[in-house]
């Protein structure tokens, strides 16, 4: 999908984007809503006027959503984010168990190889 039909995407779906963004914690609205203006003000300095015209519709979905949620009281589901990095940290174990289990499936002959043990040299005298 190139820029252009995303922008025309967002400006086709404004209100669908906005109901999305109310589901969200006026905090992280406020955050994003943050890092898009200092976005804006890198397109701004880079003259990419495409980014400029995408960075502008998100502006304006989170403004419009951050208004249209302190004009209505809107269930906001609770957001914990330890709750996401444990249910992330969950799914990582899975895959590396699974990758595990066909590690174990498929094993690879490599040479096994055994530490070296050092030998006690406290009967030799030091030169230094």
């Amino acid at each position: 999908m190139t820029r252009e039909e995303r922008n025309k995407d967002y400006r086709e779906n404004f209100r669908a984007y906005v109901q999305e963004l109310m589901k969200f914690p006026d905090a992280l609205l406020e955050r994003k809503l943050d890092l898009v203006q200092l976005q804006i003000g890198l397109a701004i300095k880079n003259k990419d006027e495409e980014v400029y015209e995408t960075l502008s519709l998100w502006e304006r979905h989170i403004i419009e959503a951050r208004i249209l949620k302190s004009e209505q009281t809107v269930e906001t589901p609770y957001v914990d984010e330890m709750e996401l990095a444990i249910a992330d940290i969950e799914h990582i174990v899975v895959r590396s168990s699974d990758r595990q289990e066909v590690a174990d499936e498929n094993p690879v002959n490599r040479p096994i190889r055994k530490p070296k043990i050092k030998e006690d040299d406290s009967g030799q005298t030091s030169l230094f």
